[in-house]
């Protein structure tokens, strides 16, 4: 430790050589700095989220709060690995579906084309989300193909909706960046509506609504459980009782939508009663 600022005791003649005064003044000064933008809004909080560095390479200039795709590290290791480890700089795009889902930063500042600046990639951040609908009772948000102004409301993905303003269309929300959701599967409540009860020549043919087991909300109508892209299996011939009950996941379609699968259900065979044959 220098000389100059050493620790005095009590009783000391209280001498502060002008190095150590200036250190203080330059402590308090960063000190300041640091803080000058506290409550305003213009500085991201540290311990919300991890802040990783970003390159804007989107070809346009974006506001903060955008959404871009993470494609490369700006370090390649293979040219500098002690740089790679050193600093986390990563290029960004416009978002793309079946690429960046789960890979994607939320700009923690306006960054020009072309330019770095620092952006969300885990932890809680604000961002817009797009809710077409108030159905559902959506929990999720993933990337929107194109869009770096939002995220859009989704069954299963990366960010967890904590909150959000409310009704339909783009709005601001609080969302948790993370890993995405791993396919999630959840019991169903089943309502025979259609459908046949088959016989020793034909399948069954039933078909049921599918509505959520704690809200009643109907997921889907007219459901046919051993159609594309459901999974049930039926025997060829015999009657069956219609089900009452399954369980059910979301997945996403050839047109890039969320759609629900039915993966079991509780049909059963209709099998008579073995007569008495008078035994013990």
């Amino acid at each position: 430790m220098s000389s100059a600022l050493k620790k005095v005791r009590s009783g000391d003649p209280l001498v502060i050589p002008a190095a150590a005064y200036n250190a203080f003044i330059d402590a308090a000064l960063d000190f300041r700095q640091r803080t000058a933008h506290l409550g305003q809004g213009a500085q991201p909080s540290f311990s919300q989220a991890s802040i990783v560095l970003v390159r804007n390479d989107s070809g346009s200039n974006q506001n903060r709060m955008a959404v871009l795709g993470v494609e490369v590290p700006i370090i390649d290791p293979s040219a500098n690995e002690e740089e790679f480890r050193n600093r986390v700089a990563l290029s960004c795009i416009t978002p793309a579906t079946d690429t960046h889902e789960g890979r994607f930063v939320v700009l923690a500042e306006p960054i020009a084309n072309g330019k770095i600046g620092r952006a969300y990639a885990a932890g809680v951040c604000p961002v817009k989300i797009d809710v077409p609908d108030e159905e559902h009772e959506w929990r999720y948000a993933e990337i929107a193909d194109g869009i770096t102004g939002n995220l859009k409301v989704s069954m299963q993905g990366s960010a967890g909706i904590l909150w959000r303003a409310g009704g339909t269309g783009v709005q601001w929300a609080v969302v948790r960046l993370g890993q995405p959701v791993p396919m999630h599967v959840f019991p169903v409540e089943l309502t025979q509506v259609g459908g046949e009860q088959g016989d020793e020549e034909n399948p069954a043919t039933w078909t049921y609504d599918v509505l959520d087991v704690v809200t009643g909300e109907t997921l889907a109508s007219g459901v046919d459980p051993v159609a594309s892209p459901h999974k049930w299996q039926r025997p060829s011939v015999g009657q069956m009782i219609a089900a009452t009950f399954g369980y059910a996941h979301y997945q996403p379609s050839d047109a890039g939508e969320m759609e629900l699968v039915l993966g079991w259900i509780n049909e059963m065979v209709d099998q008579e009663a073995c007569p008495d044959s008078g035994g013990g």
